[in-house]
C-alpha cells in the first residue's frame, strides 16, 4: 500500500469558504480516479499547519503502477493545472509505503 500525501498552502486572498469549495471539488474529481483508495481531504488542526500547509489530500494506492496511473489520469492533470493551480501557493507531496 503507498499512501500519497499532498500538503498545501493557497493563496492568502483565498477565503475560508473559497478553500471549502477547493476542499470538495478536491473529493468530486479525484476520488472516483480508478486505484485511488481511502481518499481524504482535510485542514490543519495547529497552528503550525494553518500556517505552513493547511489544506491535506491523503490517498492511497495498492502499488507503483495505480500511482503512476492516477499521476498522469487526465482529470489529476485537469485537477492540479484548472482547479488547483490558480489557488495554490505552495505544495509539498510525500509518497510513503507502510
Amino acid at each position: 500500500m503507498i499512501h500519497h500525501i499532498v500538503l498545501l498552502r493557497l493563496k492568502s486572498d483565498v477565503t475560508a469558504a473559497a478553500t471549502d469549495a477547493f476542499m470538495e471539488k478536491a473529493r468530486e474529481v479525484l476520488e472516483p480516479i480508478p486505484g485511488v483508495r481511502h481518499f481524504r481531504v482535510g485542514r490543519g488542526l495547529a497552528k503550525r499547519a494553518e500556517v505552513s500547509h493547511p489544506v491535506a489530500l491523503v490517498m492511497d494506492f495498492d502499488d507503483d503502477e495505480a500511482l503512476a496511473a492516477y499521476q498522469v489520469h487526465p482529470e489529476h492533470q485537469r485537477f492540479v493545472t484548472e482547479i488547483a493551480g490558480p489557488v495554490e501557493d505552495d505544495k509539498q507531496v510525500y509518497d510513503y509505503r507502510l
